[in-house]
């Protein structure tokens, strides 16, 4: 195949991973423009030829010299003058004037007619500058433009883009005479061949690079390069997909060498365009309008062209590879090289991706967060489709292979069923002879059955006399349970047992119906009939209902399933257990209209049923009152920590809305009076404990909504941190932020003159406290979990103790809680005391 088609510069798998490209086409540098220059840099916006090309600064496309770099060193040995091809996946593509012109829309055709290098005088800088003949950097003159006219600062504009990213000319070269001449008549300036000297400094800037490639490290690319990324991202929209949203050249993905690699080893059903042209991809072969007169002629191009005319199929193809020119020193390990080398993979070095111009250094902020999602997700599925190729032997083999082993296994089913329904039937059988032959053995004379059952009648009615009732009188007679609580053991002696036993036996004897031909199931309800079965006993099981009759509320219960004196040495005794006794004044209070002061709330019953869902969401009111009830046993010392304060919900919105006026004026910022109270202990007003922050105060407590989701944190005034609480697990950055910035400079507000100078404002750091897999599946008790977390928290407790099994233990236990405080006579002392805050002048906030 020598001579017949040309050879790659490298071997496939052997590209070079160097340092850096040093690109003179910076983004930066317009965006630098765009900050003094604004009103200037939004009228040349507007220009039909050099709008677009700012496109990419107002898009912020990222420069990729990895991608860049990948695909010079994929390059196909050709004799062309002007156009250059390039493998991808042993695919060929080829990048010409055509692709360029199609990418970048710059005119390629000279003008000879129009005089490029007369100008007008008007009397401006630039006039000067050319009468002068003198040089000038750019970074110079936007230090004295504002001097300047209005025509002479867009003129600037024009040179920035031309010298510094068309032609992509380092910042500091001076920019040509030639220029200066063409942005005096801004006509001449949009008829000038600029794709076409663009295109041809890029070519020669990618042919110098090519030169010993496998022996730099890194090396300067000049010209117009960001138009060459993006034809790869329009030719392999893969590679656009990765980087951005290739269509509009928006995003800020970063791909790696790996990545690449990656993608080209699994690109058997990737979708890529060798020829590129402004009707469309793959249009176009060789336009008439792009062919140069001094081109030179290859045939081995024209058989690449025809047998991607022929539908090649170019994973069986196999391209030679370009030998190393005789004057190169090899390395040791290359000289030991055989016939066939092996290629080790090394440690990928760092390519930068764009220069950094300006000293301001900050955190780098994607504009486009699901561009890494979506290069993750599409490497995943050229992975699945390149191993997913099984030949047709091989599939007949596979499908053979599962029908034959399901058919089995379905034999093997339907046979160990169809056992297991004969071993019950016959059980079935056994189990109503035994019970014929009990009965028929014991039934009474006549007169003996109808004496016991008038005595029996007499007493209380049978299942019988329930039925022969329509309107369900009998069962309205059963005194209701005040409190019933979920099934639990209930202790009794042997006798009790034995005696219930014989009961059993003695009413399966009296009965007098038997009949041998019924259904098990309707004979072991008639054999049964003293025990109650009926469909409605008023007050037992409010969840029934008679005919017509509307379904009565239901009680809460309990789910305790063992004794007081089980539980009171568990260890989350104290988190969820709930006395039957105590359950039951509560469940007493229910039924009535009345409300009860907690704090800064009212405890109703409407409160206490959300409360004790167990579906229901927490709302302010309910986790207000208890952080309050949190703060009043901390001040009374019913609990042991000290130096502890407790926020409520409104201080949270009052963070989150001041920290949207900070991010407006950082340096203006100044802390409200409003969080001043808050600082000082003077707020919540509720349990005020006038404690100063990072003074009185080491830890305090804060509730805070997500987005329909509640977590809780506890802020360490001494660490200088903030630990959150979280159920599900998840992280919340961005809500917890205004934290950690707003709550060191409150600290500051509040401390005297004299200690004030002495406080570092420094962002608190943020952690989040390990939760278990997997919890909160009823997704309705974050707000419970929230308050149990900080109450665990605070008292040195595990988080493991409050999970889903006895979540619903701890929603009854909180309904507990804030009703016994409401009726505590000290807290209700304290809660007369109250007295509300002096009015701040702090605009309203809208919750």
């Amino acid at each position: 195949m020598a001579y017949q088609f040309p050879k790659r510069i490298l071997e496939e798998g052997a590209e070079t991973q160097i340092d850096k490209i040093n690109n003179t086409c910076r983004r930066t540098i317009l965006e630098t423009v765009k900050g003094v220059l604004k009103d200037e840099y939004e009228e040349v916006l507007k220009d039909p030829v050099f709008g677009p090309i700012l496109a990419i600064v107002e898009n912020k496309l990222i420069y990729s010299g990895k991608i860049i770099h990948s695909f010079i060193c994929k390059q196909l040995k050709v004799s062309k003058l002007h156009e250059l091809w390039f493998l991808f996946a042993k695919r060929p593509l080829r990048f010409s004037m055509q692709e360029f012109h199609a990418v970048t829309g710059l005119k390629f055709k000279d003008e000879p007619e129009i005089d490029f290098i007369n100008w007008k005088d008007d009397k401006g800088f630039w006039s000067l500058v050319l009468k002068q003949n003198s040089k000038i950097v750019r970074d110079e003159l936007l230090k004295e433009c504002k001097a300047w006219t209005y025509v002479d600062r867009v003129r600037l504009i024009y040179l920035c883009i031309i010298h510094g990213f068309i032609m992509a000319k380092d910042w500091k070269v001076s920019i040509p005479q030639e220029y200066i001449r063409l942005v005096m008549d801004f006509e001449k300036l949009r008829m000038y061949p600029w794709g076409l000297r663009a295109y041809d400094e890029l070519l020669a800037s990618i042919f110098r690079a090519r030169e010993d490639l496998h022996l730099k490290n890194n090396y300067v690319l000049d010209g117009f390069s960001y138009a060459f990324q993006i034809w790869i991202m329009e030719a392999v929209p893969d590679i656009g997909t990765m980087v951005a949203r290739c269509r509009n050249w928006k995003g800020s993905g970063k791909v790696s060498y790996q990545d690449i690699s990656s993608l080209e080893s699994h690109f058997d059903k990737g979708e890529l365009f060798p020829f590129i042209s402004n009707t469309g991809n793959n249009d176009v072969v060789d336009d008439a309008e792009f062919i140069r007169e001094d081109e030179k002629k290859d045939e081995r191009v024209g058989r690449i062209v025809a047998l991607m005319n022929a539908k090649q199929d170019w994973n069986q193809f196999a391209w030679e590879v370009e030998a190393l020119s005789q004057n190169v020193e090899l390395s040791d390990s290359e000289e030991d090289v055989t016939e066939e080398p092996t290629i080790v993979a090394e440690e990928p070095t760092v390519v930068a991706e764009e220069p950094i111009v300006v000293t301001k250094r900050g955190k780098h902020k994607l504009i486009d967060p699901g561009v890494e999602s979506r290069k993750k997700q599409l490497l995943c599925q050229r992975a699945a489709e390149h191993n997913s190729g099984v030949s047709g032997d091989l599939k007949t083999f596979i499908e053979g292979l599962f029908t034959s082993s399901f058919n089995s296994l379905k034999e093997l089913v339907q046979k160990d069923i169809q056992e297991r329904f004969d071993k019950v039937h016959n059980e079935m059988a056994q189990l109503k002879e035994t019970m014929s032959q009990v009965t028929a053995s014991e039934i009474p004379g006549p007169s003996q059955s109808e004496g016991k059952d008038h005595d029996k009648s007499s007493q209380s009615p049978g299942p019988s006399a329930a039925k022969g009732k329509a309107n369900g009188k009998a069962a309205e007679s059963l005194p209701p349970p005040a409190v019933h609580r979920s099934p639990r053991p209930v202790r009794k002696d042997v006798q009790n047992s034995e005696d219930d036993m014989m009961d059993f036996l003695n009413n399966l004897s009296q009965s007098s119906n038997i009949k041998v031909e019924m259904e098990t199931q309707e004979y072991l309800q008639d054999a049964m009939g003293n025990l109650s079965q009926s469909s409605y006993v008023k007050g037992f099981d409010p969840s029934q209902k008679l005919n017509g009759e509307e379904p009565a509320e239901s009680p809460p219960t309990l789910k305790d399933i063992d004794l007081h004196e089980d539980r009171v040495n568990d260890s989350d005794y104290s988190l969820v257990f709930v006395p039957e006794d105590s359950w039951a004044k509560l469940i007493k209070w229910s039924s009535t209209s009345m409300e009860l002061k907690i704090g800064p709330s009212m405890f109703t019953s409407e409160l206490a049923a959300r409360v004790m869902g167990p579906t229901e969401w927490l709302l302010n009111n309910e986790i207000d009152a208890m952080m309050y009830l949190f703060t009043e046993r901390t001040s009374l010392r019913r609990w042991e920590p000290t130096k502890v304060a407790f926020m409520t919900c409104m201080f949270s919105i009052q963070m989150k809305n001041s920290f949207e006026e900070f991010r407006k004026d950082k340096k203006k910022f100044k802390v409200s009076e409003l969080l001043h109270q808050y600082g000082i202990g003077e707020l919540p007003a509720h349990g005020r404990t006038r404690l100063m922050w990072d003074l009185d105060v080491t830890r305090m407590y804060v509730p805070l909504n997500v987005g329909k989701h509640w977590i809780s944190m506890c802020v360490n005034f001494v660490s200088r941190s903030i630990e959150v609480f979280d159920c599900e697990g998840l992280k919340y950055n961005k809500e917890v932020e205004p934290f950690a910035i707003l709550i060191p400079r409150i600290v500051k507000a509040v401390q005297s003159s004299k200690n004030r100078q002495q406080v570092k404002v420094k962002q608190y750091t943020v952690s989040y406290a390990p939760m278990p897999y997997l919890l909160n599946k009823s997704s309705s008790d974050c707000g419970v979990y929230a308050l149990k977390h900080i109450e665990c928290h605070l008292l040195g407790l595990d988080f493991s103790l409050v999970n889903d099994n006895n979540i619903r233990e701890a929603r009854q236990k909180i309904a507990y809680d804030l009703w016994e405080a409401a009726n505590d006579p000290v807290l209700i002392s304290r809660m007369a005391q109250y007295t509300p805050p002096k009015t701040i002048t702090n605009p309203l906030v809208e919750l």
